[in-house]
Formats: C-alpha cells, sequence, structure tokens
C-alpha cells in the first residue's frame, strides 16, 4: 500500500516562485527609492526619501535572505551565488538575474530536506530544512530576523548623506 502526502505550503511556494517574488519586491522598491530621491534633489520634498528608503531597505534585506536560501536550497557555486547577492546593490538588476538563473536551469526544482529521503549535513543545510519543513514559522523568524537588521542599520545611520558631507567641505 502507497500513501501519498498532500504537498505543504512550502512545496506550493517553489524556489522558482520565491524567488521571483524576492526579485520583483527588490525591483519596486529600488523604484520606490528613485523617485523618492528624485523628488527630494529636485526641490519638491523630502518627505518620501526615508519612507521609500526604509522600504527599499526592507526590500533589499528579504532578496539577500532569499537569494541565500536558493543558493544554499539549488547548490549554486560560489560565483552564482556572490553575483546573486551582488545584484541587489545596482538599480533594477535583481529581475535580470532571476531571469537568467532561470534560463540557466539555476532556480528549477523543489526545496531539498522536504522528506526524509535527504538529511542536512553543513549548519545552511540545516537552517534550510528549518524552512522548508516549518514554512510558516520560518517565514515569521526570517521577517523578525529582517526587521532586526533593518533597525539596527537605522539605528546605525544613513550610509551616505551628501548634504554633511556639503556642510564640511564649505
Amino acid at each position: 500500500m502507497t500513501t501519498t502526502t498532500q504537498p505543504t505550503t512550502s512545496h506550493r511556494l517553489t524556489p522558482k516562485k520565491f524567488h521571483r517574488f524576492a526579485a520583483l519586491t527588490e525591483m519596486v522598491t529600488w523604484s520606490l527609492l528613485i523617485i523618492g530621491m528624485i523628488l527630494k534633489y529636485s526641490g519638491v520634498t523630502e518627505a518620501f526619501t526615508p519612507i521609500a528608503g526604509g522600504i527599499h531597505g526592507f526590500g533589499f534585506l528579504m532578496f539577500l535572505a532569499i537569494t541565500t536560501l536558493l543558493w544554499i536550497n539549488n547548490r549554486w557555486s560560489f560565483g552564482q551565488g556572490v553575483v546573486g547577492l551582488a545584484v541587489s546593490i545596482v538599480p533594477f538588476a535583481a529581475w535580470p538575474f532571476t531571469m537568467w538563473a532561470d534560463r540557466k536551469g539555476l532556480l528549477e526544482g523543489g526545496w531539498r530536506f522536504a522528506g526524509a529521503d535527504e538529511q542536512p549535513r553543513t549548519l545552511p543545510e540545516k537552517v534550510l530544512a528549518q524552512f522548508v519543513r516549518h514554512p510558516a514559522r520560518s517565514i515569521v523568524f526570517l521577517l523578525i530576523a529582517i526587521a532586526l537588521v533593518f533597525t539596527a542599520l537605522l539605528l546605525i545611520g544613513q550610509p551616505y548623506d551628501p548634504d554633511a558631507i556639503a556642510d564640511r567641505v564649505n
């Protein structure tokens, strides 16, 4: 007698769909940030920039986290993983990277460690296994971790403030 198991949420949210969501979010948040910067430096208003910057910062960290999960899950090479992370720095580069990775087959397949046939060995694989086996809890944990990192970065301050630099030079 064979038994079949119903797909869990982690199986319906495939690595490909998850990474596409992250890349699209990164692209949209870049757009918001650039619009905010245009409004600020054209003299219209500075009010939108901190909001757009915060939204983009959260989207940026989310893309990094999801790309790291895919790097582990799909066993990307070191170079592929580093490029996957690096594209988040370049405006609108996450989506083309995701399309390239999809064409190369780097997003294919399901989630590793969903069943008992493969056991995680390394720490990154153990983290991935927890994510796959307990997706709701892991997504909540991931969002909390991103929020904590985001908060810490906000407390540190802006990475670059041209007005402050201009005041020091003059």
